[in-house]
């Protein structure tokens, strides 16, 4: 009962800030890739399947219940999206509450604040993007495993990564979690729990269509260094103070990319960092003591290593870290991903403010601010983790 009571407190405040007009859960009018996921799934409701030829899809096949659940018969798909979406918020928000059970009050419900308000913060990309759906699987990923259900977390988390991939990120501090708490044998059993849920979802595409599922996935890899990304807005500012750097548009997929001298190794080289940023939240937990906060701090860490330097950061991203974030006990913490979330909704509306950035006018600087303080929260949080180490090592 206490889980419920938490997380109805934050449901409460969901859906007050969904309801505002600079979110929008109640307009019918879809904004950002809303037409192209109506695309998607109006194609598989009728029968069409992905990656086969003719139909190119950039998401991976986890990604598809997202899509094709608001194109059922007779649906409006916006209105139906947006109210799966919120779904997918609350069941992230429940996640939160049953991840903290125990822990004072003060602790949850200022994470269910936290959680709750922050589609307000971000603006109209919460509901018009799926990338909830994929952060409610990691959520539930991470509050699974931590309360002593390690496979079903796992489980979870194959299904978060095969909607997003990016998820797969959290595996290695959550196993080194269930090594420490439940042995080898058990940790070893919720990795195969994971490997099989990615298996039986990208298997049926490898084997009807291997070469569009191929592509798909070759086209995010490859992607170039975008211009809301960290070196993406400094290279802008650059531009600014009269470097020579241009937006080129790619179409495969769809993105708005920095192109100019060293753009193409910067983008190589946040690529690496963002692997690095991992490791070094992950030896942190592995250094100390992996008790249930240590390994709630490294996730929330690796989450934000990666929203922070990798070298695509589309608005949506910060969705990620929405449930993952509060679970760190540290209002600092909390603060940080608030202002994150808000300074990005300053250019993250169409069409003036989103055009002003991608012609790298003033806003770039605030999209310079706004990585700044996710590096700062990444810092911040690494300072927890090995602050902890140093107060929890026997």
């Amino acid at each position: 009962m206490t889980v419920l009571r938490t997380a109805a407190v934050g449901w409460v405040v969901l859906l007050a800030a969904c309801s505002l007009p600079n979110v929008g859960l109640w307009d019918s009018q879809g904004k950002a890739d809303t037409g192209l996921y109506s695309l998607y799934g109006s194609r598989i409701a009728h029968g069409h399947v992905p990656y086969r030829s003719g139909f190119s899809m950039e998401f991976p096949p986890g990604a598809i219940p997202a899509l094709a659940v608001p194109a059922l018969p007779r649906s409006h798909y916006v209105s139906w999206f947006k109210a799966f979406e919120l779904l997918c918020a609350a069941a992230a928000i429940g996640a939160v509450a049953f991840a903290l059970a125990g822990e004072s009050a003060r602790r949850r419900y200022g994470a269910m604040v936290v959680a709750g308000v922050a589609p307000a913060a971000l603006g109209p990309i919460a509901l018009n993007s799926f990338d909830f759906w994929p952060a409610a699987l990691a959520a539930w990923a991470v509050a699974l495993v931590v309360r002593g259900y390690p496979r079903w977390g796992l489980a979870l988390l194959g299904a978060a990564t095969a909607a997003k991939l990016y998820p797969a990120l959290l595996a290695p501090a959550l196993l080194m979690h269930v090594l420490r708490e439940r042995g080898r044998h058990e940790a070893r059993r919720a990795l195969l729990a994971a490997a099989a849920v990615v298996f039986v979802v990208f298997a049926p595409f490898a084997a009807i269509a291997p070469g569009g599922l191929r592509a798909s996935l070759q086209q995010q890899a490859t992607r170039g260094l975008q211009v809301e990304s960290l070196g993406g807005s400094f290279l802008g500012v650059a531009h600014r103070l009269g470097g020579d750097f241009r937006v080129v548009v790619s179409h495969s997929p769809f993105s708005f990319d920095l192109a100019g001298p060293g753009a193409g190794v910067l983008a190589t080289l946040l690529t690496i960092l963002v692997f690095v940023a991992a490791v070094v939240a992950w030896q942190l937990l592995r250094d100390g003591a992996v008790d249930r906060d240590r390994t709630l701090v490294a996730v929330a860490a690796t989450a934000v290593g990666f929203v922070a330097f990798a070298k695509v950061l589309s608005p949506q991203y910060l969705l990620f870290l929405v449930p993952l974030v509060p679970l760190v006990d540290s209002i600092a913490v909390w603060l940080l991903m608030l202002l994150a979330l808000a300074l990005t909704q300053v250019w993250a509306r169409f069409p003036q403010p989103f055009l002003d950035t991608i012609h790298l006018g003033g806003r770039i600087w605030v999209v310079l601010a706004r990585n700044l303080v996710l590096v700062a929260l990444y810092a911040l949080l690494l300072f927890g983790l090995r602050h902890r180490r140093t107060t929890s090592s026997p």
